[in-house]
């Protein structure tokens, strides 16, 4: 008897676990709102305020979790009007806009929960209008980072998640961006613009009318 209502335990489990089977990536919208902290630059840290990063991408899935995608991001900061001292006043904005391919993965831990890891290449600009400026300063570049997020899904096709990343640019801040021959009272001459990144967002996934499978 007991053989046979183990076996029977063993049976209902199988069904039960074929009947909530746990979903595979899907072709998804994300974006996100992200805080990006400069690294090793304490100059860009006291100069500028982040008012906000801005991060939007469509990305497909390839095989076996392994996907590719297209983004644009947006990062936006103030420059604070005494950063650099008393004696040197310094007001405007700085952008960066950047267009990016990427590669990713992803893996369902459980019916609703997953993980995603990518990385991310494209052609990066700062743009500098600042009072000390001559003229607005343009810095085209390169990029490259690395993210990796955890996501609870609220509905089938809508997840959220939290973000934690490195970005970095090819291009450097130094006192010639703004106009300057050298940072007044600092030893500094300048640094790689590198951000230890968190970010907020959606993913919302696409499926198909019927609800079976991908597009």
């Amino acid at each position: 008897m007991k053989p046979f209502l183990l076996a029977l335990g063993v049976l209902a489990a199988t069904t039960a676990a074929q009947a909530q089977r746990i979903p595979g990536p899907k072709p998804a919208a994300q974006g996100f709102l992200v805080l990006p902290l400069a690294l090793g630059d304490p100059i860009f840290t006291d100069l500028t305020s982040v008012l906000a990063q801005l991060d939007g991408s469509f990305q497909l899935p390839v095989y076996k979790g392994f996907g590719v995608g297209v983004g644009l991001n947006a990062s936006f900061f103030e420059l604070n009007e005494f950063g650099l001292g008393a004696q040197t006043q310094t007001l405007g904005f700085v952008n960066r806009i950047l267009y990016y391919g990427k590669l990713n993965y992803v893996h369902y831990t459980g019916l609703v929960t997953f993980v995603q890891v990518e990385a991310k290449l494209g052609p990066s600009s700062w743009n500098w209008n600042c009072s000390t400026c001559a003229e607005s300063i343009r810095q085209p570049g390169f990029h490259w980072g690395v993210d990796a997020g955890y996501f609870v899904h609220a509905t089938d096709n809508l997840a959220f998640g939290l973000t934690l990343g490195y970005d970095a640019d090819n291009t450097s801040f130094g006192p010639d961006v703004i106009g300057l021959e050298h940072f007044p009272g600092r030893t500094d001459t300048g640094a790689p613009y590198r951000f230890l990144t968190v970010g907020l967002g959606f993913s919302t996934g696409f499926a198909k009318a019927s609800g079976e499978g991908l597009w």
